[in-house]
């Protein structure tokens, strides 16, 4: 039913059965050939290196368009080369399933961010500052050496590129990280009140970052 959407250039994600519900890998999609239920995506990356896919795997492929996602069945069959990029040949199982608008899209990175405390009152703490990572257009996950409670509002000033975006967020959910590790806690973000431009811009800048890192991943000639 959806599988016309798959169209050069669309946002998907590709996820391994072993990933959790919001993980997975962004790429974008290179060629559909509809007559055999084919689809080239570029190769995906974690950390500047190839992600393994078993040939034969199933796996799903979520699609990012219109405001919402669409997943896909598929079958891993090859790996490939197009126009010096690595990308993956799958083969479409199904027609597709809307599954869920597009604000839970994650991408997996790193950036330096500062934030500051929202009180019922107002008022509005002194900054700090903290990492973020697992972004989305609908939260994220902050690391920092503060302790904060479940429940407290931030304003949290995310760089992305060139630009920057300030997002108002919740802290949904609070873990203490082991010692010695560089941050003391993460806290997951649902962000709120953020206008769809924003949006649009956190999910062209975890567009830009993935095919920045497909590029480094490929082996030099």
């Amino acid at each position: 039913m959806y599988l016309e959407l798959l169209k050069s250039g669309a946002r998907v994600q590709i996820q391994r059965p072993t990933d959790g519900p919001n993980d997975g890998y962004t790429c974008k999609v290179e060629v559909l050939l509809p007559e055999s239920r084919v689809v080239l995506v570029h190769a995906p990356v974690e950390q500047n290196k190839p992600v393994y896919l078993k040939i034969g795997g199933n796996l799903t492929l979520r699609l990012l368009t219109d405001g919402a996602i669409y997943r896909f069945n598929v079958l891993m069959m090859s790996y490939g080369d197009v126009d010096g990029f690595d990308v993956v040949k799958l083969r479409i199982l199904d027609e597709g399933e809307k599954i869920q608008r597009r604000s839970a899209f994650r991408f997996n990175c790193g950036i330096p961010v500062t934030y500051s405390v929202i009180y019922a009152s107002g008022q509005q703490a002194e900054r700090e500052e903290g990492l973020v990572s697992d972004l989305s257009a609908g939260g994220a996950k902050i690391f920092t050496n503060k302790s904060l409670h479940t429940g407290y509002l931030l304003n949290i000033s995310i760089p992305l590129g060139e630009g920057m975006v300030v997002a108002f967020g919740d802290v949904r959910s609070k873990t203490d990280l082991p010692q010695g590790s560089k941050f003391s806690y993460q806290y997951g973000i649902r962000f709120v009140m953020m206008p769809e431009a924003d949006q649009e811009q956190i999910i062209q800048f975890m567009y830009k970052m993935q095919r920045e890192m497909l590029k480094k991943a490929r082996p030099r000639q």
